[in-house]
């Protein structure tokens, strides 16, 4: 358990610190743990198609963490009879249940031109979404080898998400 006693004097009393989510003084960092019917096909396919580092690997070897843009992406390894994916899709095609991340374009473009190269098969191809809206954006699908869902998206009139 966390002690509080002990975090209390690394606040000055004159600093005005809050947790709200769209408080950017610190880089906020993004956890997600998802389950992989193989840790090290899951690892391989991170690795190789999205340049992502593993960071830690759990002393009995069945889960990892990886740097995925910057946050942390937890895999524990199951049996097929413990992982059980949503597969309905919403109004606009997409997995209901599904991650991912938004890039400048450079970089969305850089990642599909290598997802192709590997051979990885998009459950939604690339192409723009909402043409013309505010939240106009280029996305595309793939899912990893647990059948986790994975959204790439860039913006094409904001580089603030939100």
């Amino acid at each position: 358990m966390y002690n509080v006693a002990i975090a209390k004097p690394l606040i000055e009393e004159d600093q005005n610190l809050s947790i709200d989510s769209h408080v950017k003084t610190f880089k906020q960092i993004f956890h997600l743990s998802l389950s992989a019917l193989n840790i090290e096909e899951t690892r391989n396919f991170y690795e190789l198609n999205f340049a992502c580092k593993t960071r830690r690997i759990t002393n009995s070897g069945k889960g990892i963490h990886i740097d995925f843009f910057g946050h942390q992406l937890t895999f524990v390894e199951v049996t097929p009879e413990k992982h059980q994916q949503v597969l309905e899709t919403n109004e606009h095609g997409s997995p209901l249940v599904h991650f991912g991340t938004a890039l400048p374009y450079y970089l969305w473009f850089n990642l599909k031109e290598r997802l192709e190269r590997n051979n990885i098969e998009f459950c939604i191809n690339p192409h723009l979404k909402f043409e013309g809206e505010p939240h106009e954006h280029y996305v595309m699908f793939v899912k990893d080898p647990s059948g986790n869902a994975i959204e790439i998206k860039s913006f094409t009139q904001t580089n603030d998400w939100l």
